[in-house]
């Protein structure tokens, strides 16, 4: 069924074929985080928001007007979920840091991610949107452009913009990240 294009799956998914829902969910779940991801960075929020997602799109599935629509449609019900969610949540930041727990007590590990996840946070939106989509979603090639509403040549361009930049923020002396500077020497090569 690997081969079988999105809109025939949503299609035979408003007609209740579970099965087809279950492939596309498979499919758009990490594209949808990676879209909610870029704009709110709290990777917990964000996987109950693609669940919640998911679940009202199938409830709703008989709502899709075209398939070839998919997509976007999708897109807009998490979108809409997570504007709610923000609603009533108004007094929690949109961004989280790295939960810790996932570096084993590692000091430098954790003060490596810390870094990370504050640099990630100084990209522009739509870099950010770019490199959630290609490293979470899975996105490449024309998915990525389409996902991103560029050419190919423009998403991939983004993606290199967006890394470059991830990379000399990451470098940059004397980063603070909320819990004291950070120091983390760039490998050998890099000033070469």
């Amino acid at each position: 069924m690997s081969a079988v294009l999105d809109h025939e799956l949503a299609e035979r998914s408003r007609q209740g074929d579970r099965e087809a829902w279950e492939v596309l969910a498979r499919r758009y779940a990490p594209r949808l985080a990676g879209y909610l991801g870029a704009r709110l960075r709290r990777p917990e929020i964000v996987e109950m928001l693609v669940s919640e997602a998911l679940y009202a799109a199938w409830r709703k599935i008989d709502e899709l007007d075209d398939p070839a629509d998919f997509a976007a449609w999708l897109r807009r019900i998490g979108a809409n979920l997570a504007l709610r969610w923000h609603g009533k949540h108004k007094h929690e930041r949109l961004h989280g840091g790295f939960p810790e727990e996932r570096c084993g007590g590692d000091a430098e590990l954790i003060s490596g991610m810390q870094r990370l996840e504050y640099c990630i946070g100084k990209l522009h939106e739509g870099e950010r949107m770019a490199l959630e989509q290609r490293f979470r979603g899975g996105l490449s090639g024309d998915n990525l452009a389409e996902a991103l509403h560029r050419s190919p040549e423009e998403a991939e361009g983004l993606i290199d913009k967006a890394l470059a930049r991830l990379a000399a923020f990451y470098y940059e002396p004397g980063i603070e990240t909320g819990s004291g500077p950070v120091v983390i020497e760039p490998p050998g090569g890099l000033d070469e």
